[in-house]
């Protein structure tokens, strides 16, 4: 029993979810979603048609091979994330435990196709997917925990409960603004800042070129105060995550969050954000940058501010 709890509590690792080329387009280009929403994706198999376009974020099928570029779905790579227990208190866990921490990949992708509705061709972001992948041969396939053996993976009793309570996860992911060449969502998340572990939330803005289908990440970090208002915390630059970004997400273990060998929610932290290109905050970008929710003119004047910010981070 009070192993299966330590393996909820580890199951955080996985979510806590360069100079580029690309003109950022920050444009909204479709219907603007303001908030959450519980539309669900449509899915369509492997057939040439386009998707319904996805409102929200969706679990990776099972089977489902990273990389794959000419694929119909999931034809876009964003974040590899395989967690590792780097520091701190490692000692309070077994090494079946660490172990157990890295087996599975956290897996960000995206489906990206024509509009089936615009005059010209153009580009849409029909839907972004999280999931967890391991190694399959020489290939990353991403798996579920109800149907793993299908895909000539066999995992013990820890492994298996961890991926279980992994894609629990999922749907802690909140849905800020979606267009049809760009989502915003929120995961919450727990980091190792001025000597301990703090609560934050990574937002995360995916978009694509309209014009090339090229896709780009931004992450930031946004904190609550006592009156649960959220601010960027501007200590922490905006990252620019290229495609097929991998990261090596170390995670720091406060001993003093174990009662009785069992770590509460807090015993476990990322050491740092995702990788990527720093972009220094501007004022607006700021301001602008931790809403809950967003009228379109809002959303449209954060994204010139971002994209100011990435242009004036590339002439430094």
């Amino acid at each position: 029993m009070l192993r299966r709890m330590m393996l909820v509590q580890i199951l955080a690792l996985g979510l806590v979810l360069a100079q580029s080329s690309i003109n950022l387009g920050l444009v909204v280009c479709g219907p603007v979603v303001w908030g959450q929403t519980t539309t669900t994706l449509q899915t369509t198999g492997n057939t040439q048609q386009s998707l319904p376009l996805s409102r929200t974020i969706v679990k990776v099928d099972a089977g489902t091979v990273v990389g794959q570029e000419n694929a119909t779905r999931w034809n876009r790579t964003i974040l590899l994330a395989k967690p590792r227990i780097a520091s701190g208190d490692v000692s309070a866990l077994s090494d079946t435990i660490r172990q157990a921490a890295s087996t599975f990949v956290l897996t960000i992708l995206a489906t990206v196709d024509q509009d089936p509705q615009a005059a010209q061709p153009k580009f849409r972001l029909a839907e972004v997917g999280v999931g967890y992948s391991v190694a399959v041969g020489d290939k990353l396939k991403v798996i579920h925990a109800d149907d793993y053996e299908k895909h000539g993976v066999q995992l013990s009793f820890i492994p298996r409960q961890m991926l279980s309570e992994n894609e629990k996860q999922i749907d802690s992911i909140r849905t800020v603004v979606r267009g049809s060449s760009l989502l915003m969502f929120d995961v919450p998340a727990i980091l190792f800042s001025q000597g301990k572990h703090q609560d934050y939330v990574m937002r995360h803005l995916i978009w694509i070129d309209a014009k090339t289908g090229k896709l780009a990440t931004m992450i930031w970090l946004l904190q609550q105060d006592r009156a649960k208002q959220w601010s960027v915390v501007t200590s922490e630059a905006i990252r620019w995550l290229e495609p097929s970004t991998m990261e090596d997400r170390a995670v720091h273990v406060d001993g003093n969050e174990f009662t009785f060998g069992v770590p509460s929610k807090r015993a476990f932290a990322l050491e740092k954000m995702p990788p990527g290109r720093l972009i220094p905050w501007s004022q607006q970008a700021s301001s602008l940058a931790a809403r809950e929710v967003y009228q379109l003119d809002e959303i449209q004047s954060l994204l010139i501010a971002l994209n100011e910010a990435n242009l004036a981070s590339q002439r430094k």
